[in-house]
């Protein structure tokens, strides 16, 4: 986890924790519990899990290879829709791509599209792609694509201000087939 925000376990320099791997406490890192409700998130090697709100506010876990890799909890309390993007590379030159954020405060899911590098710009002369765009749990939102996206624009379909954000790099791990965690 790479976030400096307030709730991050990672202080604000960078450096770990003392006693600590990477800077999360404790046991942190979890495997996504497969028989707990986590479904595949696009193609690639996220899945995501929705927690629902019955002793307080709804969230929603990104796991990334198995691995925890963020929290989102529902919150009113800002304007902010995009969260998280990542990246990565699957065989030779094709790229899967996420991102994830909050529905908008009047339950409109956003419109996102991933910015192009590489062969995107240089042969297609696109700059931007339209992502596929799904909500979760009435107050979350999951955008994916294909391609070899550096960034990601998410704006309120109403207007509004557009957020932009760089792709994180994940690496595929050892072994992994060409959609693995994700939907084929």
């Amino acid at each position: 986890m790479t976030s400096t925000a307030s709730h991050s376990a990672t202080p604000p320099h960078g450096r770990p924790l003392p006693g600590d791997h990477g800077g999360v406490p404790g046991d942190a890192l979890r495997p996504a519990p497969e028989s707990d409700g986590t479904l595949p998130a696009g193609p690639g090697p996220w899945s995501v899990r929705s927690v629902g709100a019955g002793r307080g506010r709804a969230a929603l876990e990104v796991y990334e290879h198995g691995e925890l890799a963020d929290v989102l909890v529902a919150a009113r309390l800002t304007p902010q829709l995009l969260r998280g993007a990542r990246r990565c590379a699957v065989g030779g030159r094709s790229y899967r791509v996420l991102a994830w954020g909050r529905l908008a405060a009047d339950g409109t899911a956003p419109a996102v599209a991933f910015t192009g590098g590489g062969w995107l710009r240089a042969f297609r002369g696109a700059r931007a792609v339209a992502g596929e765009v799904v909500t979760v749990a009435g107050r979350f939102w999951l955008a994916w694509a294909e391609g070899p996206f550096d960034g990601v624009l998410v704006e309120h379909p109403a207007g509004g201000g557009v957020e932009r954000l760089a792709l994180q790099r994940v690496r595929m791990s050892r072994g992994a087939g060409a959609v693995a965690g994700g939907a084929g």
